[in-house]
């Protein structure tokens, strides 16, 4: 029987709720940005860095989590990670001021980085191989569901209490976490080889996937500038990895790439986190702009995406053995197709709401069949330090995937409703004269933009078809769970 142990359950949801605190921050604080521009007397420019400081905060933490996992133990590391994530999310709830907001919200994101990651190796090596897609099941739901819930539940904070309440919020589910890990989580222990940390590897890597994801997500800064700061973010991102091809004990093992199972389905997730994420800006578009509906509107028309995942996640975990990764991807990917295919068929001003619903739970349904599993695929052989490398690496692609996807849409759509509107944007929709003409050519805009995630997607279905299983490799008994209390 595949069934998770009543222990490995236990492990699993103290693992899934502390992935939920840190995901959730991604996004909850999005709602509030205008209040915060009249709380703190600052532009929209300087208000951003509460989003942009979590942002870079994480994705500077990600690659640091599999060499801090091998020299301290997954478990350590992990204690350590709630523990400074609740007390800056407490710090950021206080703050007198906004510089004081930013930094605190820059130790969350540090904190937040390093969370899931560890949690993804605590989890797989928590249990057999063939149990590995149960286990995220339950692990990898926060990965999909806390961005889109995170909107919602800030709305709800923000009218029913103040803005303080987004960040008091996650204090109690990540101390309950600790608690929780302190209760079920195995001790383990550190890596027996003391090799040293690649400090090198870290210079040069840490700096360059922020330079990366900070040119495609902050629009702040004029073209050059940002297409400047990507390039040397390339520059030493490639250095990088020259360096780990040869080095003995690289920051993050890239190697990994080259194993078929773990390379192509990197590359499966990539090309699907791009346009994915990305076009998950054009809905709230179209409903406050378009529409002109409020933005709890548009809020509220995620969720049956979330349901969606929730349900597909579950499904996908009980046959993903069954019909194995290939079969249930590949259905998956062809759910998202189909659904993102007839969204731009039938998006109207007029397009009935419950339409709008149906297509976004069979979005949602696709996309629970495609992320976790790919996931599992991915991550099915690994052991021990290529365990710890390989759960730093599949998040950490997958963010950058998504800033880049975010941009590339944001840059189409936007280009698009430019060429509409005479170099006007979505403004030229608040003049009733103009308006009833241009809302069709920015619903054309929306639907040639949802094209090009269409054909981005086809690509990740042909990646994912023409992926054949590798053996399956020879695998250590597994840790034998015992309580650490």
């Amino acid at each position: 029987m595949n069934r998770l142990t009543g222990q490995e359950l236990r492990i699993a949801s103290v693992i899934a709720l502390g992935g939920l605190m840190a995901v959730l921050d991604t996004t909850i604080v999005a709602v509030a940005l205008p209040q915060f521009m009249t709380t703190f007397n600052a532009s929209l420019t300087t208000i951003q860095w509460i989003v942009t400081a979590y942002a870079l905060g994480m994705v500077a933490a990600m690659p640091l989590a599999a060499t801090f996992a091998q020299r301290w133990g997954a478990r350590r590391v992990y204690l350590a990670a709630l523990v400074v994530f609740a007390v800056s999310s407490a710090a950021a709830g206080l703050a007198g001021d906004l510089g004081w907001l930013i930094a605190a919200r820059a130790v969350q994101g540090l904190a937040g980085g390093l969370i899931n990651p560890l949690g993804m190796t605590i989890g797989f090596g928590t249990v057999a191989p063939e149990r590995r897609g149960r286990m995220t099941a339950i692990t990898g739901l926060p990965l999909l569901v806390g961005p889109i819930l995170g909107p919602v539940l800030g709305g709800v904070l923000l009218d029913s209490l103040s803005w303080r309440a987004l960040f008091f919020i996650t204090v109690p589910p990540a101390l309950l976490a600790v608690v929780g890990v302190l209760r079920w989580v195995p001790a383990g222990t550190p890596s027996a080889e003391r090799t040293p940390m690649d400090l090198v590897g870290g210079l040069l890597l840490v700096p360059g996937v922020v330079a990366v994801a900070y040119g495609f997500s902050d629009d702040s800064a004029g073209a050059p500038v940002r297409a400047a700061i990507v390039l040397a973010g390339l520059a030493l991102m490639t250095a990088f990895a020259r360096r780990s091809w040869r080095h003995h004990a690289p920051l993050l093992n890239i190697r990994l790439l080259r194993d078929r199972t773990f390379g192509r389905n990197a590359a499966v997730l990539v090309l699907f986190a791009a346009p994915y994420f990305g076009s998950m800006l054009l809905m709230p578009a179209y409903i406050q702009v378009i529409r002109g509906d409020s933005a709890l509107t548009s809020a509220l028309m995620m969720v049956p995406g979330a349901i969606g995942m929730g349900i597909s996640i579950q499904i996908t975990a009980r046959v993903l053995e069954r019909f194995g990764p290939r079969i249930v991807v590949g259905t998956g990917l062809s759910l998202a197709i189909i659904s993102t295919g007839l969204t731009a068929l039938v998006i109207a001003p007029d397009t009935p709401y419950p339409v709008l619903v149906i297509l976004g739970l069979l979005q949602g349904a696709g996309t629970g069949a495609i992320m976790m599993p790919t996931i599992v695929s991915a991550g099915r052989n690994l052991q021990g330090p290529d365990l710890a490398s390989g759960s730093a690496i599949l998040p950490l692609a997958s963010t950058i995937a998504s800033a880049v996807g975010t941009a590339a849409v944001s840059a189409v759509f936007t280009g698009l409703i430019a060429t509409a509107t005479g170099g006007r944007g979505l403004a030229a929709l608040s003049d009733p004269a103009a308006s009833a003409t241009l809302t069709s050519d920015v619903v054309s805009a929306y639907r040639v933009t949802l094209a090009g995630v269409l054909a981005v997607m086809v690509i990740a279905l042909v990646v994912r078809l023409r992926t054949r299983p590798a053996p399956a490799a020879p695998v250590a008994e597994p840790t034998k769970v015992r309580s650490a209390a």
